[in-house]
């Protein structure tokens, strides 16, 4: 047993787990059928870096890709205008969140976040219907980006408004991955500019 190779990385036992049921995937060629959720990425991808898989490595890249390529900038008349169409997305401090899959699946059932959350700004549902901060871990993968800067004022807002514990908490959470609606709207302006001026 002394002569066996040995090597010691800094892998958590879950996130180790993961990157092993990812490799057994991949050795029966499936491993794009292992879906890697959104809410572990940042951790799966520190698995691949201190494992030296570059496979994973690459699988993490892919699918950080899928969620950035759906992060845009919405106006408030479309998102009414989807849910008004059967769709479920909800906004919660200017993020946009699509819930449609989710839907069956919600341990609460299916009917109230359409009959509460829709059409208005739903930050105060989610505190209170999510005592645990462990759904803090969906909200990556449901994110599709933000209400445009100028259409915040256009959302619904109950008299009733979250925390400023929970706000500081979800802040924190989700600062990492969230798209600056202020910048992104400033580019997309300028690069429109720029192509009025061109043509």
């Amino acid at each position: 047993a002394a002569d066996e190779p040995m090597a010691r990385v800094s892998v958590g036992c879950l996130a180790f787990d993961r990157a092993l049921l990812w490799l057994e995937a991949s050795a029966k060629r499936a491993a794009d059928g292992f879906a890697i959720e959104a809410s572990v990425l940042d951790e799966m991808g520190d698995a691949a870096e201190s494992l030296g898989c570059r496979a994973l490595a690459d699988c993490v890249s892919r699918r950080r890709g899928d969620f950035t390529s759906r992060i845009q900038l919405h106006r408030w008349a479309d998102v009414v205008a989807h849910n008004d169409r059967g769709g479920c997305w909800i906004a919660m401090s200017g993020m946009v969140f699509d819930l449609e899959a989710w839907l069956p699946e919600h341990p609460g059932g299916s009917t109230i976040i359409p009959a509460q959350a829709l059409n208005r700004d739903s930050t105060v549902f989610f505190e209170l219907y999510h005592a645990s901060r462990e759904s803090f871990g969906y909200l990556r993968s449901f994110y599709i980006g933000e209400v445009l800067p100028e259409d915040l004022r256009l959302i619904p807002n109950d008299a009733e408004v979250a925390s400023a514990d929970f706000m500081a908490q979800l802040e924190s959470f989700c600062s990492p991955w969230r798209l600056d609606a202020e910048a992104a709207a400033e580019a997309a302006l300028k690069s429109h500019l720029g192509g009025q001026r061109k043509g």
